[in-house]
């Protein structure tokens, strides 16, 4: 049976995430430096968020799809809330699903000496400053930066949470067809 993929709404929470990336890319002349300020601190919030709802509605998705009956309800129990897309609570997360899942995003966030987990730390890091209206000294370019790898990770996330795509087909390096 085939689901709608991405789960409903993701795809227009990428797209907004864009628009607002593109806004801080291109900034208009009237804009003031505080403006721009600002805008690029709510770029780091979305960002952060986009990448909570990605990894929680993937891992709910999936469930959906992939159970039914009480293993179904009790699976979704274990997911009522989404978490903050931590490395480590990522790790856990995949790690309730399949110890091979969590291996292989393990071997991602350490490829190139580990640049990814700092990234996403950093990430995580500047959201949580933001939040608690700490001056995390962040430029555009930087949060674009960044705004690049929660994409990355989520983008990674729905590849392998989608339940039309087969896990073997993925760890042969076959990409999967995209059914649209």
């Amino acid at each position: 049976m085939k689901h709608s993929w991405p789960p409903y709404g993701l795809s227009n929470a990428e797209k907004s995430l864009d628009d607002l990336a593109d806004s801080v890319r291109h900034p208009p002349q009237n804009r003031t430096d505080d403006e721009q300020i600002w805008l690029t601190r709510f770029l780091i919030v979305r960002a952060c968020g986009y990448l909570e709802q990605a990894v929680h509605q993937a891992a709910l998705s999936h469930l959906e799809a992939r159970s039914g009956g009480t293993a179904r309800a009790f699976a979704l129990s274990w997911l009522s809330r989404s978490r903050n897309p931590s490395p480590e609570n990522i790790l856990q997360l995949l790690g309730r699903f399949d110890a091979s899942l969590r291996e292989e995003f393990l071997e991602m966030l350490d490829d190139n000496g580990g640049e990814l987990r700092r990234e996403l730390s950093v990430l995580m890091g500047r959201r949580h400053g933001i939040a608690h209206g700490l001056n995390e000294g962040l430029g555009s370019r930087r949060a674009l930066e960044l705004v690049a790898v929660a994409k990355q990770v989520a983008d990674w996330f729905l590849l392998v949470m989608n339940p039309d795509v087969s896990r073997v087909a993925l760890r042969r390096g076959q990409r999967p067809i995209d059914p649209a």
